[in-house]
């Protein structure tokens, strides 16, 4: 595959002619296709801890490992920049899956490459011919889904799935041990390498994906939760890390309160835009229960304006259940954005919906309904992981 500049962002829309420019404010499937869909899974991890597991889990020892990062140059590509397509694995939220596998694989090509695939990781023969049905009655184009066979425990790929990053135009995957005790998870950079002929190179650090976010200038955000499951590495070494492995200039944020958000993850209230544009939640300057996330996002926002990005804000809050409901959890795939959608909430879904047609406005923005997986504290992009276009290395991105 040829090397090619890539023009991406808001307000290129005369450099990305190819690119169309539209917007799908209506759910992607029927309700009465929705409620069809079941779940394999006969128990549905959450994002967090489940109960069983706070009685077990323990921070894992430092880990010893030899560094060996990739070979220099590296470089990660942002999740905004051109993708070959989206890994997701089978089994629990199935019907999201199979809104996001929809709305992939109907997509056209972008910047010049092929239209990109959805690679579904399956426990075996059974299961992938149960999904394929399912998602081929829904209207996928199942010439562009894979299917990848290995042992999984939960959904939530971003968390544990690999990291892409190009390292003189061949592409790696970046791992790291999975901030929970879900072993099969854990193992899936692994399993899955083989199927896209990538390298392995293994991050000392103890880590959730999702607490991740970075730009295609390098630039790159963590909240402080990297920090505590990490006890006797510094914050400095864990940005030598990221320097290293993924050439990022890391920054730490303060992070969310548990009891307002359990996973502490940045991608719960940021989301890269385009470079020197970003998205966070703005939450109520009520006090209570909003005071430290709006602490910890107010100061984020100024701390990125003092570095010259425009920032845009979108609502979040807290549920009457308890959940933290969000659109910023986003997912940017070529030429669509995926955002949430939540059932008794028109007019913030109205909201967000006209706030991502303008921050994206040579992309279609197609809404999902996030309305069962809020509540085990996540979205969409919590359970998709970008596989960036192979060779590369370098973005043709013009400010």
């Amino acid at each position: 595959m040829p090397m090619r500049n890539l023009l991406i962002g808001v307000g290129l829309s005369l450099l990305t002619s190819g690119v169309a420019v539209a917007a799908d404010s209506a759910a992607v499937l029927s309700d009465a296709v929705l409620q069809s869909i079941k779940d394999d899974d006969l128990v549905r991890l959450p994002r967090n801890l489940s109960a069983q597991e706070q009685l077990i889990w323990r921070l894992p020892a430092p880990l010893r490992l030899a560094l060996a990062p990739p070979p220099a140059p590296v470089r990660a590509p942002a999740e905004y920049e051109a993708n070959d397509g989206l890994l997701m694995r089978w089994g629990s939220f199935n019907s999201v899956i199979t809104e996001i596998t929809v709305a992939v694989t109907s997509a056209g090509p972008f910047q010049g490459g092929p239209a990109p695939f959805v690679y579904l990781v399956v426990s075996g023969s059974t299961q992938q011919s149960s999904a394929a049905q399912a998602l081929s009655a829904a209207g996928a184009d199942m010439n562009r889904v894979q299917f990848i066979t290995a042992a999984s425990n939960s959904v939530w790929i971003r968390d544990y799935g690999p990291r892409v990053v190009n390292s003189s135009g061949v592409r790696g995957f970046v791992d790291h041990t999975y901030n929970r005790p879900r072993p099969a998870d854990d193992a899936i950079p692994a399993a899955v390498a083989p199927s896209f002929s990538s390298p392995v190179y293994s991050m000392p650090l103890t880590h959730g994906g999702g607490n991740f976010h970075l730009f295609d200038d390098g630039e790159a955000f963590m909240t402080q939760l990297i920090v505590n499951e990490n006890p006797g590495v510094s914050a400095d070494q864990i940005k030598t890390y990221y320097r290293e492995y993924q050439g990022l200039d890391l920054t730490l944020t303060g992070a969310f309160p548990v009891s307002f958000d359990s996973t502490q993850h940045i991608d719960m209230w940021m989301l890269p835009v385009s470079r020197k544009r970003v998205l966070i939640s703005e939450y109520p300057d009520t006090g209570g229960v909003y005071t430290e996330p709006r602490q910890v996002t107010e100061s984020t926002a100024q701390l990125m304006r003092d570095r010259n990005y425009e920032v845009l804000r979108i609502p979040g809050w807290r549920g009457t259940n308890g959940a933290h409901y969000t659109y910023a959890n986003a997912v940017v795939m070529n030429n669509k954005v995926l955002i949430c959608r939540f059932q008794g909430e028109d007019q913030r879904n109205a909201q967000a919906l006209a706030s991502f047609q303008s921050a994206f406005p040579t992309r279609q923005v197609v809404t999902i309904d996030c309305s069962g997986i809020i509540t085990s504290a996540g979205a969409i992009h919590c359970i998709v992981m970008h596989i960036s276009t192979a060779l590369m290395l370098y973005s043709g991105f013009e400010d």
